[in-house]
């Protein structure tokens, strides 16, 4: 599996921010990518909800399920997604001054026989690295106009 880790400064609470992330129905907000979260397990995101996701690259629809893997308020948060691409998503949080410093680590798994089919894998490296860091952005974004 490949992994991608960046951060990102929010002049917005750890709190607020924090509260935004792990939010279900904000997750097609910032990966956008992610077009789909339903059947989600539990009102209360905890490690162990699960739920079903629909992600599209390159104009292919991919689904698949996911799965909560650590939620400790306010420090971290995690998802483990199942499907065509194994994803393993971390998030950090760290209060500095008045604001949070987000990192953010994914890793992901593309099966060959799926790569081969319409892509290669500088392609799918680039395509990646080019979400996470709209993933931060996006975050950031919608989090200050939240402040």
């Amino acid at each position: 599996m490949a992994t991608i880790s960046k951060k990102i400064f929010i002049k917005s609470p750890v709190e607020k921010v924090f509260k935004f992330v792990v939010a279900p129905e904000n997750w097609t907000k910032y990966v956008t990518s992610l077009t789909d979260i339903r059947d989600v397990s539990s009102d209360k995101v905890e490690e162990g909800t699960t739920f079903k996701w629909e992600y599209r690259m390159m104009g292919m629809k991919f689904n698949g399920k996911g799965m909560v893997t650590e939620n400790v308020k306010n420090k971290s948060f995690g998802l483990k997604m199942e499907g065509h691409f194994p994803i393993v998503e971390k998030y950090g949080f760290a209060k500095v001054d008045e604001g949070t410093e987000l990192s953010f680590e994914i890793e992901y798994g593309v099966p060959g026989k799926l790569l081969g089919s319409f892509a290669n894998k500088v392609v799918i490296e680039k395509l990646n690295k080019k979400e996470a860091a709209y993933v931060l952005a996006r975050v950031k974004t919608l989090c200050e106009e939240l402040s």
